[in-house]
C-alpha cells in the first residue's frame, strides 16, 4: 500500500461553520497532488452537521480521506490522539476546526516536507487572525533553521506560544517513540507532548506561513488562564526539572519567562474585552508561581508594568 506523505486531521466538535471553513482550506491543493495528501476527521459533535458537510465536500475530493464519528465524544486531547491513531500519512499535521490553512499551505507544506523528509518536527509559520480573518499577527521565521535538541526545548519553554496548533507536522513515528497526547495532565497536553518532541529531535524551522491560528472568545485558549492550569504547568516544569533536560540557571530563566508571558497574554486579552474583574484575577496568578523574577525579559518587565498600572482598582 503507497502511504500519502501527509494526513491533515481535523479534531471537530460543534462548530460546522468554521469546520467547512477548515476542510475547504485543505482542497485548495492542486487535483494531481492531492493523492499524497490525506483528510481526516475525528468527530466529537453530537449533532451530524460537520458529518454532512464533510460527506457533500468529498465529492470534490480526488485523494484519501477518512471519517470517523465518536460516541461517546472523546474530549479534546482523546480527540487529538484519535487523529494521530487513524491517520496514515508519513506525517502529521492537526488542524483545529476554528483554524485555516492558507491558500498555498497544503501545497507548500508537502514541498517542504519532500524537501527536508530526514527531520521529524517541522514547525511553519502562523498568522494569528481574529474571527473576521483580519491578521492580528504575523508569527514566522527569517529563515530555515533548525534547533537542536537542547535549543528547541528552551524556545517552548521559553515562549509560551512558540508552537501554534496549524503550524507544526509531525512524523507519524515520533508518536510510537515519545507517546501521544497525555490526556491525564489536564488542558497543557499539547505543551507537554511539544516538550517530550522537541527534546527527542529537535525541530526545524521553515520560513513559510501556511496556516491561520484564529483566536476568539470561545476558543479553547480562552479557559487556561486560572489557577489549575498555572499549577499543572508548574508541575509541568517540576518534571523537567526532575529528569535533568536544561541546566538549572537555564530552565529558571525559561520559567520566569514562559510565565510572565503566558499570564500576561491573558490578562491582555481580558482586557481587551474590557472584562477587567477577569484581568485583575488572571494577573494575580503571577503572585503564587514560584519563579525568580531575575531574568524576565524587558519587554515583558515593561507590559506586567502597564498592565498593574491600568487594572489597580
Amino acid at each position: 500500500m503507497n502511504f500519502p506523505l501527509l494526513s491533515v486531521a481535523i479534531p471537530a466538535y460543534n462548530r460546522p461553520e468554521w469546520f467547512e471553513r477548515a476542510l475547504r482550506s485543505i482542497m485548495t491543493l492542486p487535483p494531481a497532488e492531492q493523492k499524497y495528501l490525506e483528510i481526516v476527521v475525528s468527530d466529537d459533535s453530537t449533532k451530524p452537521d460537520c458529518q454532512e458537510i464533510f460527506n457533500a465536500c468529498m465529492a470534490e475530493w480526488l485523494g484519501p480521506r477518512r471519517y470517523v464519528s465518536n460516541s461517546p465524544s472523546l474530549g479534546m486531547a482523546g480527540n487529538w490522539n484519535n487523529c494521530a491513531h487513524i491517520a496514515i500519512g508519513e506525517f502529521v499535521l492537526i488542524l483545529h476546526d476554528d483554524d485555516y490553512l492558507e491558500p498555498d499551505g497544503p501545497e507548500s507544506i508537502l514541498v517542504a516536507l519532500r524537501e527536508n523528509g530526514e527531520y521529524r518536527a517541522l514547525l511553519f509559520g502562523v498568522n494569528v487572525v481574529i474571527p473576521q480573518e483580519r491578521i492580528k499577527k504575523r508569527q514566522h521565521f527569517k529563515e530555515k533553521r533548525y534547533l537542536d535538541r537542547e535549543e528547541a526545548l528552551k524556545q517552548v519553554l521559553f515562549n509560551s506560544s512558540f508552537v501554534r496548533f496549524p503550524g507544526i507536522v509531525l512524523r507519524r513515528s515520533i508518536f510510537d517513540q515519545v507517546g501521544y497526547f497525555d490526556e491525564t495532565v489536564g488542558g497543557i497536553a499539547d505543551i507537554h507532548l511539544w516538550v517530550r518532541i522537541f527534546h527527542a529531535c529537535g525541530v526545524l524551522c521553515i520560513p513559510i506561513v501556511t496556516a491561520n491560528y484564529t483566536v476568539h472568545a470561545n476558543a479553547l485558549t480562552m479557559n487556561m488562564f486560572n489557577k489549575s492550569v498555572v499549577k499543572e504547568l508548574i508541575n509541568l516544569f517540576n518534571w523537567i526539572e526532575s529528569q535533568n533536560w536544561l541546566p538549572q540557571d537555564e530552565l529558571d530563566y525559561c520559567k520566569t519567562n514562559y510565565f510572565n508571558q503566558f499570564v500576561l497574554a491573558g490578562s491582555f486579552r481580558y482586557i481587551k474585552q474590557r472584562n477587567f474583574k477577569l484581568a485583575r484575577e488572571t494577573l494575580r496568578l503571577l503572585e503564587n508561581i514560584p519563579i525568580r523574577n531575575h531574568g524576565l525579559s524587558l519587554k515583558w518587565r515593561i507590559v506586567r508594568q502597564v498592565e498593574t498600572i491600568l487594572l489597580q482598582p
